[in-house]
């Protein structure tokens, strides 16, 4: 009887011990619910789960709001339902995957119930019970607007922002695939290239936004005039481009160029005044002047200088003997290859401001050649020489290692943490041993490595992007800082950007230069707004070059840009001016 009583009463503690832990279960439970529930129904993302059939059995609100239906119009619907129809295979064989227990991410396009598309970047991942899965959740992020952003950026990457022409870029490639086509039917093809006479004038007579007007009016022109075999390209400043494939003769490519010039010579009137353009052309043709873009180019462009030569509104065709150009050209060579040495080269400076407390932070270190017998040659002239020539590496090295000797200079003197930026070719950067330059030029000046700005060109990121990288993070390593210079003229695609170990962003001045306090709805101004929100997304500092105005430092400020350098802020001087600039520019912020 005692051992029947023990039993009973273990029996009992049992039973309780275990009804205290199904409660306890059971609450674990309820909370786990109540913490997916609200994951669910709060989560800003669409979040929405399928049977295997694709049937959807759950939606949160997120969903709801972003698509414009309610939850008992979408329940028991497929979600294929939603998709657009160039995306449903795709989405399709996403769900098959996933149902067959492999997560899988994608974008699609799916359809708002007022009928327009909205971009997504969708996320289905396998419901698995007891080992089986028994549905699928998707998980959407909205991303339309950084699609229509990435689209721009990637518009504006080949085209001209100010004509909506291809650019230089898009040129090239161009001419590439026509040269390939044209050796393969054995045709000829023509390079027109195209000056605008006499608009240095324009620009400094009438202004820049007179410039504008007329470099718009000069592609609108032109446009008329070019038949489906033809590319026109705004090439630089005021120069076009012009591909004439599948040529019947060298005639034609005379009659085509005679009809640009024609089509250019309608009046154009301006503040009610009535102007003429004119422009110089120079003609090569392929195969007989050149057999890849590089050479047709270069020699149209010789052309185009002997027509220029003789007086506006000519034209050229090239011609392979030696001319004065080229021998002015490699008399140039000559006299750039013992500037270094002969001490002809020197630095000027420009400041770099915050727009927090208006301090000078850095300067960017620019070249300038005095030349005994030319006297001062456009950076604009020799620089793209130099690369042409190979001389920019010695030049590249020696504007290095002085940039940083001056630093320490100042550092010594002004007792600032001042930084130098200092501007780094294509040709510098492709070298294999131009890290250890930098750290060479770290060495000698004895400078500390974050006070060194080295500023890439968008263009030469994108070349060869791993490259890129890897050269980056060594230069990091030493503890130097990095720029992408001229953002917006080239195509860094946004996946590459957020892998570029890169500290500043400089937003490239022709988008600076349209800036108005009043208009904040232009193209410009919605483009500089979302760099600097992409940089702020991207913990980068935003810099704006080529600011000339008050009225274009107090939008970019009201934009929430980080640093500005331009004329109005101050224009590049020389070593000796830079202690007076600095004291000024830190008195006025004190």
């Amino acid at each position: 009887m005692k051992n029947d009583n023990e039993e009973i009463m273990a029996l009992s503690h049992l039973v309780k011990a275990s009804t205290v832990e199904m409660i306890k279960l059971n609450a674990s439970l309820q909370e786990s619910e109540q913490r997916y529930k609200s994951l669910f129904d709060h989560n800003p993302d669409l979040i929405y789960s399928m049977d295997l059939t694709g049937m959807i059995t759950s939606v949160n609100a997120s969903l709801t709001r972003m698509l414009g239906y309610r939850q008992p119009e979408v329940l028991k619907t497929t979600a294929i339902t939603y998709v657009s129809e160039e995306d449903k295979l795709k989405v399709s064989n996403c769900f098959n995957l996933t149902i067959h227990g492999q997560t899988q991410c994608f974008t699609a396009k799916l359809y708002h119930k007022k009928g327009h598309p909205l971009e997504f970047c969708i996320t289905n991942l396998p419901i698995i019970v007891n080992g089986e899965v028994v549905g699928v959740y998707g998980i959407g992020k909205n991303v339309t607007k950084q699609k229509e952003a990435e689209e721009k950026i990637a518009h504006l990457a080949f085209h001209d922002l100010l004509t909506g022409l291809p650019n230089r870029m898009l040129f090239e490639q161009h001419l590439e695939n026509c040269l390939r086509k044209t050796r393969e039917i054995g045709e000829k093809t023509a390079v027109v290239f195209i000056d605008l006479d006499q608009f240095k004038m324009i620009n400094e007579s009438l202004g820049h936004q007179a410039g504008d007007h007329f470099l718009k009016y000069a592609a609108k022109q032109l446009k008329k005039r070019i038949g489906r075999q033809c590319m026109l390209s705004r090439y630089a400043g005021d120069e076009f481009m012009v591909v004439i494939n599948e040529l019947s003769g060298v005639e034609e490519a005379g009659r085509v160029s005679e009809k640009l010039s024609e089509t250019l010579a309608v009046p154009l009137i301006y503040n009610d005044q009535e102007f003429v353009l004119t422009a110089s052309m120079g003609i090569s043709i392929y195969p007989d002047d050149g057999l890849t873009p590089d050479v047709l180019i270069k020699n149209a462009g010789i052309a185009l200088h002997r027509a220029k030569a003789k007086g506006r509104g000519e034209r050229e065709f090239f011609k392979g003997e030696m001319n004065e150009f080229t021998i002015e050209r490699l008399a140039m060579e000559s006299f750039l290859r013992n500037a270094i040495p002969k001490g002809e080269l020197s630095l000027y400076f420009q400041p770099q401001i915050s727009l927090d407390d208006g301090k000078v932070i850095a300067l960017e270190a620019l070249v300038r050649w005095n030349h005994p017998r030319l006297g001062i040659v456009s950076p604009g002239n020799f620089i793209p020489l130099a690369e042409e020539t190979g001389l920019i590496g010695n030049i590249g090295r020696w504007v290095l290692n002085e940039a940083c000797q001056q630093l320490k200079k100042w550092h010594e003197t002004m007792n600032s943490e001042i930084s130098i930026s200092v501007n780094v070719s294509g040709r510098q950067f492709q070298k294999l041993d131009f890290v250890y330059e930098v750290k060479e030029a770290l060495q000698r000046s004895k400078i500390d490595p974050r006070f060194l700005h080295l500023e890439l060109t968008e263009s030469m990121m994108v070349e060869n992007v791993q490259y890129g990288i890897n050269i980056m993070k060594e230069l990091k390593e030493l503890g130097i800082k990095i720029s992408i210079d001229d953002f917006g003229t080239g195509y860094s695609s946004l996946s590459y950007l957020k892998d570029f170990p890169i500290d500043i962003l400089k937003i490239d001045q022709s988008f600076i230069r349209n800036l108005t306090k009043s208009d904040h709805s232009s193209t410009d101004a919605a483009i500089v707004r979302a760099i600097i929100t992409m940089c702020k997304g991207l913990s980068v500092t935003a810099l704006a070059e080529g600011v000339e105005t008050k009225q274009q430092l107090l939008v970019l400020k009201d934009y929430g840009c980080d640093h500005v350098q331009g004329f109005f802020i101050g224009k590049p001087v020389c070593a000796a001016e830079i202690e007076e600039l600095f004291h000024t520019y830190h008195t006025k912020s004190s």
